[in-house]
């Protein structure tokens, strides 16, 4: 049970892109009408999938999904599905691909927010057929998830002890402002306290993280054992907060 609501789970707290689009919602929107209709939209389908394929599995051989599938679906339907994954795949990753280039804007890229989509989609399709086309797909993806574990580990650490440290008390329209002189600005455009804590917690874990393509000396030194995501949680977060600290 526990590792069924651990999966569950996964999906909703994966995507930490929400204010990307609850900031288009009116100020006087409902706080509780978008979380009811946040949780039905994600939810009602999730159950509906989630039941076909489980009274699916008990009728086809899962050992091989994709051969499985086609024995129960009626012959006109075999080209449709081809065609519905494609146009699912594109709606699932255009979210997705908005988000990027709204994080390559915060970084400080100046490009149109339509290029910047462009740009990742253009990379994001290299990538994916290189994955296919020439390497192991599996492998693959396997490897960029555990090497992207290395960034994002720290990185979603650093965001949420920064939140924790300053009790969730944000000047809203301050954060907004990309001129010198504001109170997010730092020292040139760039919080070098949060910087040095990423850079501390990303190494700490590239120490540790065991792939095909990578192997730290301490994974190594450990027999194989991959501690990146605790560790570089661990030290980004701590050396946060000690750069955080109130400077006499």
């Amino acid at each position: 049970m526990a590792a069924g609501i651990t999966l569950m789970a996964s999906g909703p707290l994966s995507y930490t892109n929400s204010a990307d689009f609850s900031r288009y919602l009116p100020t006087g929107t409902s706080p509780l009408a978008v979380v009811v209709w946040t949780g039905l939209g994600g939810f009602l389908p999730s159950v509906v999938v989630t039941s076909v394929g489980a009274l699916a599995a008990t009728t086809v051989d899962m050992s091989d999904p994709q051969a499985g599938l086609e024995t129960i679906l009626p012959a006109w339907f075999r080209p449709v599905f081809p065609l519905a994954l494609v146009l699912g795949s594109i709606a699932i990753n255009a979210m997705t691909t908005y988000s990027s280039g709204l994080a390559l804007q915060a970084m400080g890229v100046r490009i149109r927010r339509s290029l910047s989509v462009l740009v990742d989609g253009v990379l994001a399709v290299a990538l994916t057929l290189y994955a296919l086309l020439v390497s192991n797909f599996l492998d693959t993806v396997s490897n960029v998830l555990q090497l992207t574990v290395v960034l994002l580990g720290p990185s979603m650490a650093i965001y949420a002890a920064d939140i924790l440290l300053r009790r969730n008390r944000y000047d809203g329209p301050a954060l907004s402002v990309e001129a010198p002189g504001g109170p997010f600005w730092y020292t040139g455009g760039v919080n070098w306290d949060g910087a040095t804590a990423l850079v501390v917690g990303t190494g700490a874990a590239s120490l540790c993280v065991n792939t095909q393509l990578y192997t730290g000396p301490v994974a190594r030194a450990l027999d194989g054992v991959d501690l990146a995501l605790p560790t570089g949680i661990a030290l980004a977060v701590a050396a946060y907060a000690i750069l955080l600290r109130p400077r006499p």
